[in-house]
């Protein structure tokens, strides 16, 4: 197996630089990739992360979990993607340093297009296309902490759903919003996508452990769920519910601290109910109140720290309609 200039035999592991160019300031493009091809025929799983240079969590685990796998026991081919967004990492910002592009926003990139646009291309042809699964881990950088996984409404939603299943998180969201990321052509393409959503906000400080634990979980479980690796599904909860017509409260642009009530995350709550509220940041005023727009179950996501951008997602609202044994 051969990813530009990272090549790997059957029952070995590589690590290398997935290169793309320079920019026109002669730094080079490329992508920390690690590789690893199993002893027998199976297919092949992608896992990317980091595609915001903020969301730095996978980064810390991911590299632990190629390092503990054995490839004689793995059938198919991993590639593991810790930090795509080297730049963006590098100057402690979202989008890539080179021309201020999300590479998550991207689409399937463009040959012709700029440094972000042209990597995301390569990278997506090269790696992505050739593969069965991709699942995509992100976080909620420091403004959101997430614990759920989401499925786009195109391509195999019943494979991708299932993939998403396996992962082990507390929600699958079914009918995941369009936001033209790599994964949504993924999608398109027919292959099981999973969006897996984990930690961000106050995580890294005070919930690493498990965050981290759910990362590793989520790759090992993907590869158990499509016949890479022996072994039963690992989870800290004991059901997945799956969420179907969902409801993403952001903020209105009420200006101010904004908090909201974490103890919700996963009960059922009432149109009209409290969710959380705005607050002046130097009178202590509250100027709103946050309420429920429906009826529905509180997915395991929203803002945790007071002050997110106006696109921050502040609640996930949906419909129960099953809920699955995991462990």
């Amino acid at each position: 197996m051969k990813l530009g200039n990272i090549q790997a035999a059957r029952g070995e592991k590589a690590y290398g630089f997935f290169n793309i160019g320079e920019t026109h300031g002669r730094f080079p493009v490329h992508i920390p990739l690690h590789l690893v091809v199993g002893a027998g025929d199976g297919p092949m799983l992608v896992v990317q992360a980091g595609t915001s240079g903020l969301e730095i969590e996978p980064s810390l685990i991911l590299p632990h979990v190629v390092k503990e796998l054995d490839p004689a026991q793995i059938k198919g081919t991993l590639v593991l993607v810790p930090l795509m967004n080297t730049s963006g990492f590098e100057f402690a910002q979202i989008n890539s340093a080179w021309d201020d592009k999300h590479l998550n926003r991207l689409g399937r990139g463009d040959a012709d297009g700029s440094v972000s646009d042209q990597l995301v291309h390569h990278y997506y042809q090269d790696v992505i296309a050739k593969a069965e699964a991709l699942v995509d881990i992100r976080t909620g950088s420091q403004w959101s902490y997430h614990h759920f996984v989401g499925v786009n409404n195109e391509g195999d939603v019943d494979g991708s759903k299932a993939l998403a299943i396996a992962l082990g998180l507390p929600h699958v969201v079914l009918g995941k919003d369009e936001d033209n990321s790599m994964a949504l052509e993924a999608a398109r393409d027919g292959k099981a996508v999973a969006v897996a959503f984990i930690g961000g906000g106050p995580g890294l400080r005070d919930y690493r452990d498990q965050d981290l634990g759910r990362m590793r979980n989520a790759v090992l479980n993907a590869m158990r769920h499509l016949g890479m690796l022996e072994g039963e599904l690992v989870s800290d909860v004991e059901s997945v519910a799956v969420i179907q017509e969902h409801t993403v409260i952001t903020p209105t642009g009420e200006r101010g601290f904004i908090f909201m009530d974490k103890r919700l995350r996963g009960t059922q709550v009432n149109a009209g109910d409290k969710l959380g509220y705005v607050r002046h940041p130097f009178s202590g005023q509250v100027l709103e109140e946050i309420t429920a727009p429906r009826a529905g179950v509180m997915v395991h996501a929203g803002a945790s720290w007071p002050v997110p951008p106006e696109d921050t997602v502040l609640a996930i609202l949906g419909d129960l309609i099953e809920e699955i044994d995991i462990a």
